[in-house]
């Protein structure tokens, strides 16, 4: 799903590198699918009060669904389902923010369900034909974060009455 070419390698300093890993300045999507954006928090064991917000670009809603499913809903600092441009009512990629990640089984199948803020449940993949009983199996579920209130604030305020405040 996601692609790249070797001219979009950022080249990382040796010391800096994680071993086997690459980095890349951009990436092409080859299917004009639904694809998601994962934060989750990792805290340093050593020291607790420090952490770092990781993003994963995930291509299928079924590894979504493993990704989620040992994570603390606690460590979720944001999941986004980008929806391509046939999905769209503007013709255009737009985010939907989730809030839940549900899988639904029966003997005909599997499939992931999505919950977005409003509260809609939508499927990304192909739904099988479910044949009795469906189980309804709640992977996630991510509580709205408050907004930060932290400096940012003061920005926003410049930005919209074009002064600096102190």
């Amino acid at each position: 799903m996601f692609v790249s070419h070797p001219e979009y390698e950022f080249p990382i300093p040796p010391a800096l590198e994680e071993p086997g890993s690459q980095h890349w300045r951009m990436m092409e999507l080859s299917l004009h699918a639904p694809w998601f954006l994962l934060s989750v928090e990792v805290v340093d064991p050593d020291v607790p009060d420090l952490g770092i917000t990781r993003t994963l670009c995930i291509a299928w809603e079924y590894d979504l669904a493993e990704v989620v499913r040992p994570i603390d809903a606690d460590r979720v600092k944001g999941i986004v389902c980008m929806m391509p441009a046939w999905q769209s009512p503007t013709g255009q990629w737009w985010a939907r923010e989730i809030r839940e990640v549900w899988v639904y089984s029966s003997p005909g199948g599997n499939h992931v369900v999505l919950a977005d803020i409003a509260g809609e449940k939508f499927g990304c993949g192909l739904i099988p034909e479910h044949v009795g009983d469906i189980e309804m199996e709640l992977l996630l579920r991510v509580d709205p974060k408050p907004a930060d209130r932290g400096p940012n604030r003061r920005a926003r305020r410049t930005a919209r009455n074009g002064k600096k405040c102190s």
